[in-house]
């Protein structure tokens, strides 16, 4: 099976423990981690505090967990670094072949998946990973429209550099726009907050 991206992703993640399935509220703040890589596309570039995006956040699957027996749901952190509990679908192909992209039905919300390493997989599934901005499910994309029911519309609340070093932690740094690049040792972390539903305009996926 086909991976479902074409350019390499790099997200922090991987962060060692049990599945933690919590069953967050339509209204919490998402912190979604933007790669160095997509720093060059113009719509992720151009996200400034207050700006309604419509995003499909993905969710990048660094290791899959043992099932626990608790109700599917999700959590995650500050970096957006997420254990998750739900079942895994896989979106029909598009007209023009493309690879199916899988999303993971976390207790109520939908994410679109991303296997680093991990082999792809369907069912009930338990992972942790990060979830990140990747342009290629912008509405209007081949992607973005097979993960269409997962897109929804948030306001950009804040752009944060943190450590991706959790043995020397040091406080976030709020920023006013999106840097041209970030170091090795950084993580630039996006906070977006629910607004309601997506339209179908052009925008960031």
């Amino acid at each position: 099976m086909r991976r479902p991206r074409r350019r390499p992703v790099r997200v922090a993640g991987d962060r060692r423990g049990g599945p933690v399935a919590v069953r967050h509220a339509r209204t919490d703040e998402l912190a979604v981690q933007l790669p160095g890589t997509f720093l060059d596309d113009p719509d992720l570039a151009a996200l400034v505090p207050g700006r309604l995006i419509d995003a499909a956040p993905a969710l990048f699957v660094a290791e899959t967990l043992p099932v626990g027996t608790g109700r599917d749901g999700w959590s995650h952190d500050e970096l957006g670094l997420v254990r998750a509990q739900g079942t895994v679908l896989t979106a029909l192909p598009s007209a023009d072949d493309s690879a199916p992209v899988s999303v993971l039905d976390a207790g109520e919300r939908l994410f679109p998946l991303f296997w680093s390493t991990a082999e792809p997989r369907t069912g009930r599934l338990a992972v942790g990973g990060a979830l990140y901005l990747d342009p290629e499910l912008a509405p209007g994309t081949d992607h973005g429209e097979q993960v269409a029911l997962c897109r929804e519309r948030y306001r950009v609340t804040a752009i944060r550099l943190s450590s991706r070093l959790s043995w020397r932690p040091e406080p976030p740094r709020r920023l006013t726009a999106v840097p041209r690049q970030v170091d090795e040792d950084l993580v630039l972390v996006i906070g977006l907050l629910p607004v309601g539903v997506a339209d179908t305009r052009p925008r960031v996926g």
